[in-house]
């Protein structure tokens, strides 16, 4: 069980959303937001971007905290060219065992996908378009789009429990060879 777990994030729903995985799977752990670079580009596309910027986030995430964490998490929000929102999240130790998980992969309207292809950062447009102002900190993407049915907290929660599962469940050995 961790003790201390640092987010790669400070945007309020990421943190959030990690706080109620964490503590409801282990009550009483402290969990701390820390500004990282995510080293892709500021709207990352595809998922290899994505999946990319979550690592690097969990792992700075642990290097940002001094030691005093057991597990960074790592999120990153992106855009498939094929029109999906994508979500990862990484978990790492301080073994540098990582596990990725994603979220809830929807589509977005092609109006969105074209504007993010030629440049645009879907958080600042989608406030223009959607007439949401911080969407990027508080509903995101998802909760436009599903008329607030599952919010960016929710999102997020789904792909920290699903990072976690080999520290949750470790009689699975997770980190073993798969070929044996």
């Amino acid at each position: 069980m961790p003790r201390r777990v640092a987010v790669g994030s400070t945007n309020p729903t990421k943190v959030e959303a990690v706080r109620r995985v964490i503590t409801a799977a282990w009550p009483g752990v402290e969990v701390t937001g820390h500004q990282v670079p995510s080293g892709v580009p500021v709207q990352p596309l595809g998922a290899a971007q994505t999946e990319a910027g979550a690592r690097q986030r969990a792992r700075l995430a642990l290097e940002s905290a001094g030691g005093a964490a057991d597990l960074g998490i790592g999120l990153e929000g992106g855009v498939d060219p094929a029109g999906f929102l994508l979500s990862a999240c990484c978990a790492r130790d301080r073994k540098g065992r990582e596990s990725v998980a994603w979220s809830l992969r929807m589509p977005l309207p092609p109006v969105v996908v074209r504007a993010v292809l030629h440049g645009e950062e879907l958080g600042p447009l989608l406030e223009r378009l959607g007439g949401v102002a911080g969407i990027g900190r508080g509903p995101g993407a998802v909760g436009l789009f599903t008329r607030g049915l599952v919010d960016r907290t929710q999102l997020w929660q789904m792909a920290v429990a699903g990072a976690l599962a080999p520290w949750l469940t470790p009689q699975w050995d997770w980190f073993s060879s798969p070929a044996g």
